[in-house]
C-alpha cells in the first residue's frame, strides 16, 4: 500500500473513530438526563411519601385551653398529684392542669354522682370490664368537658352493653355533649395545651403481638421536664402488672381502674430487681415531680 494511501487510511480511521465517540458520548449524556429525571421523579415521590407519613403521624386531636397553666401554675406546685376524688374516679393534677379518669363501670360515673365532681379540664373515660354499664348518657351532666374515649371498646363477657360503638352510645346524648367526645383508636394521639403545660395522651395495645386498645399514656410537660402516667383499660392481676415496667420503659407511674378505688403502680425509682405492688389510691394521694429526659 503506497504511503499516501496509509496516511488517508489511517486520517479516516481517526475521523470514524471520533464520531463514533461523539455519538457514544452523546448516548451518555441522553441517558444521564434519563435516569437523573428519574432520580428526580424518584426523589420527589419520596419526600411526598415521607410528607404524607409525618401528617398521618401526627396528633388526631389539637386542644388550646384557657387558663392559668404554665409558669403561674408551676410557681405554685412544681409537683403533680394524683388523688383519689370518688369512687373509682382519680384526679391528675399538674401545673395548673387538671385531668379527671375513671371507668365507664366505676361507681362514680353518674348522673347523680357528676354534681360532686371537682372541676377538670379532660376526662378520660375508659371502658367498662365488669358490672353496671351506663353508656354515654351520664356526659351530659357535664356537656362542654372535654372526654377521652375509645373508639372500639374491649369487649367483656360480664360487660356485653360495652361493646356498642361510639356512635351508638353517642346517639342518644343531646348534641351539646356530643361535641366533647374525643374517640381515639389504636395509637391515635390527642395534644391538650394549657400555657405552658403540654399534655400527649397516646392510646397504646397490649402485649406484643396485641391489636387491642390496652390502655392510654399522658404525657405532661412543660418544656423542660416531663411526667408519663400510663391509665390502663383493662384489669391487671399482680403478675401482669409486674411486666408493665419492661413493657412501658418510658412510663412512671400507673393508674390501674377500679369501681371503688384504682391502684397506683409506681415504675421508676426502685431498687434493681424488685418490682413495686399496687397500691390503693387515697385521697391524699401520690405526689409526682416531672423528669427531666
Amino acid at each position: 500500500m503506497r504511503p499516501r494511501a496509509v496516511l488517508a487510511f489511517w486520517f479516516n480511521k481517526e475521523r470514524m473513530m471520533g464520531r463514533l465517540g461523539q455519538v457514544l458520548m452523546g448516548w451518555r449524556q441522553q441517558a444521564a438526563r434519563a435516569y437523573g429525571w428519574r432520580a428526580l421523579a424518584v426523589l420527589a415521590l419520596l419526600v411526598f411519601g415521607c410528607r404524607l407519613g409525618v401528617a398521618q403521624v401526627g396528633p388526631r386531636y389539637v386542644l388550646a385551653l384557657e387558663g392559668a397553666g404554665g409558669a403561674a401554675a408551676a410557681a405554685a406546685s412544681a409537683a403533680g398529684q394524683v388523688q383519689l376524688a370518688g369512687k373509682g374516679l382519680a384526679l391528675i393534677s399538674f401545673q395548673g392542669l387538671r385531668i379527671l379518669a375513671l371507668g365507664a363501670d366505676a361507681e362514680a360515673y353518674s348522673t347523680e354522682a357528676m354534681a360532686h365532681w371537682p372541676q377538670a379540664d379532660l376526662l378520660v373515660l375508659t371502658p367498662a370490664a365488669s358490672g353496671r354499664y351506663e353508656g354515654f348518657a351520664p356526659l351530659a351532666a357535664r356537656a362542654g368537658l372535654p372526654v377521652i374515649v375509645a373508639a372500639q371498646p374491649h369487649t367483656q363477657a360480664a360487660a356485653p352493653a360495652a361493646s356498642a360503638s361510639v356512635a351508638q352510645a353517642s346517639g342518644l346524648l343531646p348534641s351539646a355533649a356530643k361535641a366533647t367526645l374525643y374517640p381515639m383508636q389504636l395509637w391515635d394521639a390527642l395534644h391538650l395545651n394549657k400555657g405552658k403545660v403540654r399534655l400527649r395522651v397516646t392510646a397504646l395495645p397490649g402485649g406484643a403481638g396485641s391489636m387491642e386498645l390496652a390502655g392510654f399514656m399522658l404525657d405532661m410537660g412543660n418544656g423542660r421536664a416531663s411526667y408519663r402516667l400510663y391509665l390502663s383499660c383493662l384489669p391487671l392481676g399482680h403478675s401482669e402488672a409486674q411486666v408493665l415496667a419492661q413493657r412501658l420503659p418510658g412510663a412512671d407511674l400507673v393508674l390501674l381502674p377500679d369501681r371503688q378505688v384504682p391502684q397506683v403502680l409506681a415504675l421508676q425509682g426502685q431498687p434493681a430487681g424488685k418490682n413495686a405492688a399496687p397500691a390503693a389510691l387515697t385521697t391524699a394521694g401520690q405526689h409526682f415531680k416531672p423528669v427531666r429526659r
